[in-house]
């Protein structure tokens, strides 16, 4: 038995538990209970001499595009959501590789053909090329210039001339089409009889196209004409007929990709079905959830594991990360364009660090390095990153060390850290000693991993001549902050000695004196504290101005996003002009998003959900906060806390309530909108602040309230 099929039954398995048997029924040893069509389908191949692993795509321009089934081939499988990567590992260890790209006439599939075209053609294909399966999908050009019966008919000979000749066929309903509404729901209906009848797996491609974008799966709609033929954020093109392929979602398997690019969608469906049918039907393995869920006529949303694939997995089981499929992923950085030294051992990387000129970049070969002291890097435009650039190649474990922070950076401006690891550091993980002229630092694509302290601090910078000073200009992007359990006693020294904070003296980003940073695209989760007090994933404080906190996630943290604390006195604020926007915040009790002592901040476009959180903080606004704006928010909670009457603060148009039913698994902290969010969907109020959402989907004029765009309105 495959990987695939146990990690796949398994999940089958609990998910039908979890769900009370919607998804499908359970029988005594926890396998799926068996669709009609297997048992028929393994008999398939006794009747001809299709060659193992020939898989032939039979179909109009929809199939014979280059934008279907050849990317298939260059999928990166380490980023790939789990059950998507174990059915790609599947098929290429089956599948002849050059069926990736057949295209042609002579290959099953042509631009502007019919299911009577490839009835002419089947005998010849059959016998030269010899599938062992044929995926086919036919319908859209049947309709345009005929009957819906006259293609029904043509379809079910093509179908049993393939299974006459021992080919096992995975057919596809047609996708939704402008002007033929009508006829192509009686042409999938015919479709999906003829699965039945025939007892051939169906793929039925409307359904999941219709299920995810009921009402704006038309890339002619008037929202998209800003957009490019083939660069709508929707399924179907501008051109009304042909599969949309916008660029940020070509290889994106998670459901952000599958609801945005029509081409991904079915590249996705192709290969979850061709992978089944491998296992279940070649192999004869029991079937998994891509049987009874993916598979088969109308799957229902609630049902489909696409929407949960990347998100229902708490870990990324290839490295242990609590990742998700759906959660930022960072684009690779570019060559270094300096000098570079390679170094693949503790005393390398120490003495690189100690000589590297000013723009070098310092490659770190994969390993895990047990630090014996803290990496200081001082010299100005140098960059420390892993060679691979995979982030969890490079460890830099500062378990033993003698020193209690791992990474500092002082004196010098242009510091880049990316693509690595630090882990168990007893205080400060990365310190950026703003006090000692640092700016410009770009962190990229880092795990920080079990931090006593902070993950990332940079202390307050005194002022100069009696004037506020900052450490400017700041990136941290793409990473994740994360701990395995909450702080106690003997994880690091200060607070053994100073325990009055009851070991809650732990945090992610905690920084003062910001100015003009960027706080992007990371993940913050299960920092904790002793009793559950611990500071925020992101804490910025002490006159920070200017900032931005975005597209962030925080999950199952003490504390989400904190502007400020109580301890500003005079007229100086904690945070100026700061934004907080595009963010998905779930259970963070202590202070899911706080304002405490700000100046003309605003918290807009926000997602939170905290349906139990005993303090009602989905928000907390407490003393001064001059100008604070709080504007289409989603607050998923009993209620918010507002503890100040400062008349300048303006709360409009936050949806207040509990809804975790608008969110796609608001369990696992994957708040984008379904379709059914009636409260939240078109009812923001447009800002400039607020062009795009946590996906970088443009909002439009009529925006969606919460950090998710769904309906993509421009």
């Amino acid at each position: 038995m495959s990987l695939r099929s146990r990690n796949s039954i398994l999940t089958n398995h609990l998910t039908c538990l979890i769900v009370a048997g919607l998804l499908c029924a359970v029988v005594p040893n926890g396998s799926a209970e068996e669709p009609d069509w297997i048992a028929p389908m393994r008999a398939v191949p006794t009747a001809g001499n299709g060659e193992p692993g020939v898989v032939l795509n039979i179909g109009d321009s929809i199939t014979y595009s280059m934008a279907y089934f050849a990317p298939l081939q260059y999928l990166n499988d380490e980023s790939l959501p789990p059950p998507v990567r174990e059915s790609l590992a599947t098929v290429n260890s089956h599948i002849k590789t050059e069926c990736y790209r057949w295209k042609g006439s002579d290959k099953g599939n042509q631009g502007g053909q019919t299911a009577g075209w490839a009835l002419q053609h089947i005998d010849r294909w059959i016998e030269t090329l010899k599938p062992e399966v044929a995926i086919i999908m036919f319908g859209t050009n049947d309709i345009r210039r005929g009957s819906v019966e006259q293609h029904a008919q043509n379809l079910r000979q093509l179908v049993k001339r393939c299974l006459d000749r021992g080919v096992v066929v995975i057919l596809n309903t047609i996708p939704p089409m402008q002007g033929f509404e009508k006829k192509v729901e009686q042409t999938v209906q015919a479709q999906r009889q003829i699965a039945h009848d025939l007892n051939v797996p169906l793929i039925d491609f409307y359904a999941h196209i219709m299920n995810r974008r009921p009402e704006d799966w038309n890339g002619t709609l008037p929202q998209f004409k800003d957009f490019d033929q083939w660069q709508v954020p929707t399924l179907i093109s501008k051109d009304g007929v042909h599969l949309s392929n916008p660029d940020p979602w070509r290889k994106d398997f998670t459901e952000g990709g599958l609801s945005r690019n029509g081409n991904t969608l079915r590249n996705y469906l192709s290969l979850m079905a061709y992978a089944e049918v491998i296992d279940v039907v070649i192999e004869g393995e029991p079937p998994s959830f891509i049987s009874t869920s993916l598979l088969g006529p109308q799957p229902s949303l609630q049902a489909e594991p696409a929407r949960n694939v990347g998100r229902a997995d708490s870990h990324d089981d290839s490295n242990g990360l609590p990742q998700q499929g759906w959660f930022p992923k960072a684009p690779p950085l570019p060559p270094p364009s300096g000098p570079a030294v390679r170094v693949q051992s503790v005393e390398k990387l120490y003495d690189a660090a100690e000589k590297m000129t000013p723009g070098g970049t310092i490659l770190v070969a994969a390993g895990r390095y047990q630090m014996p002291r803290a990496l200081q890097l001082n010299v100005n435009d140098i960059t420390l990153r892993g060679a691979s650039g995979k982030r969890t190649d490079v460890v830099l474990d500062f378990g033993k060390s003698q020193h209690h922070e791992g990474i500092t950076i002082s004196h010098c401006t242009g510091v880049t850290v990316a693509d690595l690891t630090v882990e168990n550091v007893r205080q400060n993980g990365i310190k950026i000693n703003s006090n000692l002229g640092v700016d410009d630092v770009t962190i990229y694509n880092v795990v920080s991993h079990n931090v006593w302290q902070r993950h990332v601090k940079g202390p307050r910078v005194p002022d100069e001549d009696g004037q506020p000073a900052f450490v400017e200009r700041c990136r941290i992007q793409y990473c994740l902050f994360y701990n395995d359990r909450a702080k106690r006693r003997g994880d690091e020294p200060w607070e053994n000695e100073n325990p009055r904070m009851g070991f809650n003296y732990v945090g992610g980003i905690d920084v003062m004196s910001a100015k003009e940073w960027i706080i992007s695209d990371n993940v913050f989760t299960g920092i904790h504290g002793a009793t559950g007090e611990a500071r925020g994933g992101v804490f910025l404080w002490h006159n920070t101005t200017d900032c931005v906190i975005e597209r962030n996630i925080f999950i199952d943290c003490d504390s989400g996003i904190c502007l400020g604390n109580s301890s500003a006195r005079g007229e100086r604020r904690h945070a100026n002009g700061c934004i907080v926007r595009n963010n998905f915040v779930v259970r963070c009790p202590e202070n899911n998003i706080l304002a405490d002592h700000t100046r003309d901040c605003k918290i807009i476009n926000n997602s939170v959900h905290d349906p139990q959180g005993p303090l009602g903080r989905l928000i907390r606004v407490v003393h001064d906060n001059d100008g604070l704006v709080v504007e289409n928010n989603i607050f998923s909670g009993p209620r918010i806390a507002v503890e100040t009457d400062d008349a300048s603060i303006t709360l409009r148009n936050n949806l207040i309530r509990s809804v975790g039913e608008y969110f796609v698994d608001a369990e696992r902290g994957n708040l984008h909108l379904k379709s059914g969010a009636t409260d939240a969907i078109r009812k923001a109020y447009p800002s400039p602040d607020v062009a795009v959402d946590i996906d970088r989907q443009p909002r439009g004029s009529t925006p969606d309230l919460g950090a998710d765009q769904r309906s993509n309105v421009p």
